[in-house]
């Protein structure tokens, strides 16, 4: 009996599916305020759905449906008392994750819309074929990336990776006699696997025993909705900020390949925000096809090492020229400290991994006297240029630095090391762009432990599923403030001996 009624009752799910779409299309239509991007019609799926094999297209068919009939919704293990997201949240989930997945079988703007259909050409191959390479960048979407990603590669080209491979090497052959293992650092993937299932995802980043769910939550998905933040509302800004998720899970796709449910959430919700707020938000998506894209420039300095790895970490989205009225220029300025401040607290993991892309090891292979120090100056110099970009980006990256399971940063100060004197300079353009953004000087102890963050966790996650704010930017501001005015930011200098943090640390 229960064969005979799942047909009709497929069927009205499929009309009332049908009739979501259709009103969809008469919302973007009628909407004044969308990009001319999105003022194109909606059709019915176009040929080109032959790109999304059957394996997927079922997958996105029992999403669908698990929305219709509301059985998405996680349900918490054990005795664990979940905190339930706001109903405002859930609303939104939903919303996103439709729109993203029926765009995704090709119900959206028409093909002759270039951008649009790079995009979900670029969507799909992310769910059916995730990688990390130059043939992905060389990928016939590219040609729709942003105006921030077109400018900053105009700021960097092989000169620079170049120098970053001589970097890398030359310094654990110059420090630590060509053993990259002997370099003190944390060992992320063995830190992820100890720490994950104790962390707290939100309703848009299930189940919390995917390593990818969790991993583009809290390495990239928080990050980029509180850097958002500072010109978007907390709704917008964490539906805006699932367009990270496209890169992550290219990034992710050595060890993450399976996990192809989960992987079509994320990118449908990362099509979804693009969808929903049109305009460059569809290009700084396929943005995260360019990885390891090569600009043409020939500098090699270390604006250049910021213009590089701003693109390849995927960070171009996150800007106020694309979410408000600053200039390009301005507009450069988030991308490049993410990553820059990214690297610093990656420095002596990626060195150890034999990895050289780090803007760090361009600054090693400079030759400079002081490459830590003159890239942070750098990097602060840029921040203090257009304050608000510099402290959203710092405060983010260093919540997650200290609270993700993934990175463990604390770990490096639990030793007791002789450092170099606290820098005058560096704290006073820290105070600058403090001041200047409207945050207050209150240097804080970061955690020293995992437990230590439990509490940012918590505040995350009402961030997350309630769009309640409780200081974040400020808290992460304050962590890094202690840093620099105590001078403890050097420990982070992989030209400084440290006692060993992970001893059995193996990246072979």
């Amino acid at each position: 009996m229960g064969a005979h009624f799942s047909l009709p009752s497929r069927r009205r799910r499929l009309r009332q599916r049908q009739r979501q779409l259709a009103r969809l299309k008469l919302a973007e239509e009628s909407s004044s305020s969308e990009s001319q991007d999105l003022k194109h019609p909606f059709l019915p799926p176009s040929t080109n759905n032959n790109q999304l094999d059957a394996n997927s297209q079922a997958v996105i068919n029992q999403l669908l449906d698990e929305l219709d009939s509301g059985s998405w919704m996680p349900i918490p293990s054990g005795d664990e008392k979940p905190l339930l997201p706001s109903e405002r949240a859930v609303r939104a989930y939903v919303s996103q994750m439709r729109n993203g997945l029926s765009a995704l079988l090709g119900y959206g703007p028409i093909s002759r819309n270039q951008s649009w259909s790079d995009a979900v050409a670029y969507a799909r191959a992310v769910i059916q074929d995730p990688t990390d390479s130059v043939q992905r960048s060389k990928a016939t979407w590219a040609r729709s990336c942003s105006s921030i990603h077109r400018e900053l590669k105009t700021r960097f080209g092989p000169a620079v990776i170049s120098t970053a491979l001589q970097g890398c090497q030359r310094l654990i052959d110059d420090h630590y006699n060509g053993k990259r293992l002997a370099v003190s650092h944390v060992n992320k993937k063995t830190s992820f696997r100890e720490h994950f299932p104790l962390s707290k995802p939100s309703i848009s980043h299930h189940p919390s025993s995917s390593p990818l769910a969790v991993g583009a939550y809290e390495c990239a998905f928080l990050s980029c909705s509180l850097i958002s933040s500072a010109w978007l509302s907390p709704e917008e800004a964490l539906k805006y900020s699932a367009i990270c998720h496209l890169s992550v899970c290219d990034d992710y796709w050595s060890f993450t390949k399976t996990e192809t449910e989960v992987r079509v959430r994320l990118v449908a919700l990362g099509i979804g925000a693009a969808l929903e707020f049109g305009g460059e938000a569809v290009n700084v998506l396929i943005d995260g096809t360019a990885l390891q894209d090569v600009g043409s420039s020939s500098s090699v300095s270390l604006q250049a090492a910021m213009a590089w790895r701003a693109i390849n970490g995927a960070a171009t989205a996150y800007n106020g020229h694309v979410l408000a009225n600053d200039s390009l220029e301005d507009g450069l300025v988030s991308p490049q400290i993410i990553m820059a401040v990214h690297d610093m607290f990656d420095w002596r993991s990626d060195l150890a991994a034999g990895n050289h892309e780090n803007g760090f090891c361009v600054a090693y292979g400079l030759g400079l006297s002081d490459p830590f120090h003159e890239y942070l100056e750098a990097i602060l110099t840029l921040a203090a240029s257009h304050p608000t970009s510099g402290a959203y980006a710092i405060s983010a990256i260093t919540l997650a630095s200290f609270t993700a399971c993934r990175y463990s940063s604390y770990k490096y100060f639990e030793v007791d090391v002789e450092l170099p004197a606290p820098c005058p300079r560096c704290i006073e353009l820290v105070r600058k762009l403090t001041t200047e953004a409207g945050f207050t000087w209150e240097p804080k102890t970061p955690p020293r432990g995992l437990e230590d963050g439990e509490r940012i966790r918590k505040d995350c996650q009402l961030w997350a599923d309630r769009y309640e704010d409780h200081g974040l930017i400020q808290e992460g501001l304050s962590w890094f403030q202690y840093l620099v005015e105590t001078g403890r930011i050097r420990v982070l200098d992989a030209l400084v001996k440290i006692p060993a943090v992970d001893e059995d640390a193996d990246w072979a």
